[in-house]
């Protein structure tokens, strides 16, 4: 659903980029009453995108961060990572070893995978990195097209503010909306990125404490930010 519902914003944006080879104002030409000047279709279009990319990277943080795995020295074991239902099965064979070999041993292997519950489940978080990623190629789109539309937009409101074409309580208000609609993409990608760095910082924590398999979310989590961030800066805020 969720995918579906992307492709239908993102089919959205696209289309309303190419309708009309001449950008045209949504302020009425007339010197009448000020109308009220509200954001349009593609600007609510991606603004909501950006909305979900912020939602989807927050996710990515929960699933870096939540207790997933656990790294134990269970005797008898010989596991590196387990997962719950592995740490389960790993005390239920330090309990047998327990009572074969007394009570401190499997006391002392408990306590070793009790210190170590905080590493990441991959498969928890792989769902999360790619929808992220996905969500970003489609944020990114969007961003480069509405603001190549605002500027043309802002250029024509200048030559019909100077012919008298539009009152100056218009330009106004379309400018407001204008800057607007760009804080809030800027702080959607400013807080995905800041997300997108907990999660990159969440795995190399795993890595350093000695979890392996890691690589692909290293690189993957860090080239959220730096595009996340990339596309930021793409924004002016006039």
């Amino acid at each position: 659903m969720f995918v579906k519902k992307s492709a239908y914003f993102a089919l959205l944006i696209l289309t309303l980029s190419a309708c009309g080879a001449q950008v045209k104002s949504p302020i009425s030409s007339t010197m009448g009453s000020t109308p009220v000047i509200a954001h349009t279709d593609q600007e609510r279009a991606l603004a909501d995108q950006a909305h979900a990319l912020d939602r989807l990277s927050r996710d990515m943080v929960r699933k870096s961060t939540t207790t997933g795995a656990a790294i134990g020295a269970v005797a008898g074991c010989g596991l590196a990572i387990v997962s719950s239902s592995a740490k389960a099965q790993c005390l239920k064979g330090a309990v047998a070893g327990g009572v074969i070999g007394g009570v401190a041993g499997y006391a002392h292997g408990q306590s070793q995978v009790q210190k170590r519950v905080e590493l990441i489940s991959a498969n928890t978080l792989l769902p999360s990195v790619r929808q992220t990623k996905d969500q970003l190629e489609v944020v990114k789109g969007g961003v480069a097209s509405v603001i190549a539309r605002q500027d043309a937009e802002l250029m024509q409101m200048k030559s019909q503010l100077a012919l008298a074409q539009i009152s100056q309580a218009q330009y106004d208000a379309r400018i407001s909306a204008i800057k607007a609609s760009r804080a809030e993409l800027a702080h959607a990608l400013t807080q995905s990125a800041a997300n997108a760095g907990q999660a990159n910082a969440a795995v190399k924590d795993a890595v350093r404490r000695g979890q392996t398999g890691l690589g692909w979310y290293l690189l993957e989590t860090k080239k959220i930010q730096d595009e996340s961030l990339s596309a930021r800066a793409q924004i002016s805020l006039l």
